[in-house]
């Protein structure tokens, strides 16, 4: 799969909220997500703009559990941040960290967030409250070729119009590279 993604820092969160919903976006589940980057000595992922982790995902809604093992390849545009992910479900989050620390992987700054989905159609809408950093909102539609890639860009980039964003206030750094940067900031 290809996740086409767009994200923006959030400004007015409530009446952002309030216009997704006026434009047919329904609210799905909250959940508390707690992400463990990795990286090596022998795979750079962060140099090579790639990314592997570990989320355990509490759904406060549902009150359940899960915890998966994702990959992320490099960024496939300059405007988005589009990439390649596969992901599996790991039944212990525990024992694939220590297989992952086994083989050599060691790792990074931790990211959490509570994240509330919403969603219409082939798009979910993510407005995300990063410990640390501050609030975001994230557009995905997931593809299936790169063919679509441009499509679904469109989509998000007429949604970010109806909301009086703008593509132009995306950032393509991810909330682990912003963590790191505002901790190398004030070292």
């Amino acid at each position: 799969m290809i996740e086409v993604e767009v994200k923006l820092p959030l400004y007015r969160r409530s009446k952002t909220e309030q216009d997704l919903m006026a434009l047919g976006f329904v609210p799905g589940d909250l959940i508390r997500e707690s992400d463990v980057y990795y990286t090596s000595s022998f795979h750079d992922f962060m140099k090579n703009d790639e990314a592997l982790r570990i989320r355990i995902s509490d759904n406060l809604t549902a009150l359940s559990s899960r915890a998966e093992l994702t990959y992320k390849g490099p960024k496939i545009d300059s405007v988005s941040m589009t990439r390649k992910e596969l992901e599996t479900h790991v039944s212990s989050p525990e024992n694939c960290r220590l297989i992952l620390e086994a083989l050599g992987y060691h790792p990074l700054f931790p990211v959490n967030k509570l994240r509330q989905y919403y969603r219409r159609d082939s798009v979910t809408a993510c407005v995300d409250q990063v410990e640390g950093l501050g609030s975001f909102i994230e557009f995905e539609i997931l593809v299936e070729d790169e063919s679509d890639r441009e499509t679904a860009l469109k989509k998000i980039e007429t949604i970010l119009d109806d909301l009086d964003l703008s593509l132009s206030e995306s950032t393509r750094l991810s909330y682990l590279c912003m963590l790191q940067k505002k901790a190398g900031d004030s070292a």
